[in-house]
């Protein structure tokens, strides 16, 4: 009995040793069963990506800066006061509009990406827009007034420039090659947030959502230019006019816009692609205004009706919906109800697509449209023309800051007649209609309602002859004006290097 017991424990204690042998040789050689092995590996990839965040963002954080504007917001009168408003006393000279809406400041906040050395910086029209201060602050805290360099209110994009040129710069990647689900990173200064980063992915490309259309005006069409970049990454007030940035840590987009029904970040944030940006920017910086290229049709989406009706397989291109007289369309021999299909190689398949393609490219450029026509496929040439509209507001703007922040018009009979006041009968000059809030003109004392007779000795005739003598003392630091109001003239001593 003995030595049966023996012998069992012996086969107990060799299978033991045996199991724990085993396990010591397991463990060893890093055998383990591949469910637990899983969450070990899974753990590289997400490491991987976090060290690409921080990277990209330790790289692009320098060149984003943080952009405050101050606006004298002037009170709303109406037609008549604002154009007599100086005039309506009573029988003692006392001013009847003793409650008169005092200009207030108003403040904004937003963001930009520094572009070049010599210290321009890209950001939204929107953030700079009407604004009389801009002081820029970079990453590092230091601050900077800057100036208006050129603004395209149809893509939204601004330049401005300050005087630095110790600054990081930017590089601008292809937003071509953007693909839906990659990830991006947008930088900006949301909520009084500085330097701030949020991650998310390209949602969708090629949005039109319709935020720069009602900007039209008969004095500045609206030819808005509308295909943004769609993001999950969290864009706040605040971020406009940042940088939205791939993996490569290259500015594939300018953040612009969110969908909110409260006013913050909601899921939805838009950004202008890069490429698009990118040629405006150019444009701004080597000209001040905008150089577009023009088609010069209306049209729409081929929808599913339309398809059915043309025998097409599937809706795709566009419709032209209208020829404009004189256009390089009519030209080239496109006629309404023609549906675009590419242009050069590449398909098209929305209104906004078609428009950001010509957008990209110079006037006098010759692109390839294929088109379907009566049931067949045809391919035109099509030599692009030169959208004026651009230029002329530049022309218009340039014109106004030559005029030291006056709006001003002929004194016509008709306008004396409507002062009421023989002090103008035998008057020559211009009268001030309006004055920009902290201008050289406001600077000077000047008012509306004033009338402007002479720039230093030479007498003025009307508007164009202000124009003109005032272009020939524009070497001088200060001009002096002679005005006119009421019964009484002065000397005006206008800073004219406030302009530059």
């Amino acid at each position: 009995m003995s030595h049966r017991k023996l012998s069992l424990f012996s086969v107990i204690a060799l299978v033991v040793v045996g199991i724990i042998i085993g396990i010591i040789f397991v463990s060893s050689n890093s055998w383990t069963d591949k469910s637990l092995a899983e969450p070990q590996s899974a753990q590289v990839p997400a490491k991987d990506l976090s060290e690409s965040f921080y990277a990209v963002s330790n790289t692009l954080l320098p060149t984003v800066v943080s952009i405050s504007t101050s606006t004298i917001v002037e009170p709303r009168l109406s037609d008549y006061d604002q154009f007599f408003g100086p005039l309506l006393r009573d029988f003692f000279g006392r001013d009847l509009r003793r409650e008169e809406p005092q200009p207030r400041e108003r403040r904004g906040l937003g963001s930009g990406v520094i572009i070049s050395n010599e210290g321009h910086i890209i950001t939204n029209n929107h953030v700079i827009d009407g604004a009389q201060d801009i002081t820029v602050t970079l990453n590092d805290k230091r601050n900077f007034d800057a100036r208006l360099v050129g603004a395209d209110p149809n893509t939204d994009i601004a330049v401005i420039k300050i005087d630095a040129d110790d600054v990081p710069v930017a590089e601008f990647g292809n937003s071509e090659n953007l693909r839906i689900g990659e990830w991006v990173l947008a930088i900006g200064n949301p909520l009084h947030l500085t330097s701030t980063v949020t991650a998310g992915i390209i949602s969708a490309k090629g949005r039109n959502i319709g935020i720069l259309r009602g900007r039209s005006t008969q004095e500045q069409p609206s030819y808005a230019i509308e295909n943004f970049i769609q993001t999950d990454a969290a864009i706040n007030p605040g971020n406009s006019g940042g940088a939205l940035v791939d993996m490569n840590g290259e500015v594939i987009g300018i953040n612009t816009a969110i969908a909110s029904q409260t006013g913050g970040y909601m899921g939805y944030g838009f950004a202008v692609p890069s490429n698009l940006a990118k040629r405006v920017m150019q444009d701004l910086i080597e000209k001040g205004y905008v150089t577009r290229a023009w088609l010069g049709i209306s049209m729409r989406e081929v929808d599913e009706t339309i398809a059915r009706r043309f025998d097409m397989e599937k809706p795709m291109g566009v419709i032209i919906e209208q020829v404009m007289d004189d256009s390089p369309a009519q030209k080239a021999g496109l006629k309404p109800l023609d549906v675009i299909l590419k242009l050069n190689d590449k398909d098209i398949d929305r209104s906004n697509q078609l428009q950001n393609q010509i957008a990209l490219r110079d006037p006098g450029e010759t692109v390839e449209l294929t088109i379907l026509r009566d049931g067949e496929r045809k391919k035109l040439n099509v030599e692009l023309g030169k959208r004026d509209n651009e230029e002329k507001q530049k022309q218009r703007k340039s014109g106004e800051a030559s005029m030291l922040g006056l709006e001003l018009r002929n004194l016509t009979d008709n306008i004396r007649s409507r002062l009421r006041h023989d002090y103008y009968d035998d008057t020559e000059g211009v009268i001030v209609t309006g004055v920009q809030p902290m201008s050289p003109a406001a600077n000077a004392g000047i008012q509306a309602g004033d009338v402007i007779r002479k720039i230093e000795e030479e007498t003025i005739e009307d508007v164009s002859n202000f124009k003109e003598i005032l272009n020939e003392h524009k070497d001088q630091n200060v001009v002096i004006l002679t005005v006119q109001r009421l019964g009484s003239s002065f000397h005006a001593f206008v800073d004219v290097t406030a302009t530059e």
